[in-house]
């Protein structure tokens, strides 16, 4: 019972991370393996901004790859897919430089470095629009204000 449980929190962590990748110099899946995965996963996620000077309404997923040293140092990180907006496609090399420093790499590890492999996806954002439900544009919504006053007091 207790294992049936492990199993499927490990199941529900591993389908809302990031996806890394490896290539075949990448490290052979043990526990450690993939706890350190996990918080490299941790680390993007947390690491990760949506580009302020990308457009409404545009969106695409960036691959990058990168190269950690033993001690968890960022050495190298590359574009292996792009976007095809150059916005997205530096911010994905950006996540990978604000994320670092990562974890040192397992000791059941026998390279001296590792290469993983991330798709960064970067869904479009909405161009705003008024409908016949929303016909006010929400920065003049009535409603809006009245809490905001009733919040702030005239600040």
């Amino acid at each position: 019972m207790l294992r049936r449980l492990v199993v499927c929190i490990a199941l529900l962590v591993a389908a809302t991370a990031p996806a890394i990748a490896e290539d075949s110099a990448a490290p052979q899946v043990t526990p450690s393996v993939a706890a350190w995965k996990q918080d490299i996963s941790i680390r993007l996620r947390l690491a990760r901004r949506y580009p302020p000077t990308l457009a409404r309404g545009q969106g695409g997923t960036a691959t990058v790859a990168f190269r950690i040293d033993r001690a968890g140092h960022l050495v190298s990180s590359w574009l292996i897919e792009s976007s095809g907006i150059p916005v997205i496609d530096a911010e994905a090399l950006a996540i990978v430089e604000r994320a670092q420093p990562f974890a040192a790499l397992p000791a059941d590890v026998r390279d001296d470095t590792a290469v993983l492999t991330v798709p960064f996806n970067f869904g479009a954002m909405p161009a705003p629009s008024l409908t016949e439900s929303n016909p006010v544009p929400p920065r003049d919504d009535p409603a809006l204000k009245a809490k905001l006053n009733s919040i702030c007091r005239g600040c």
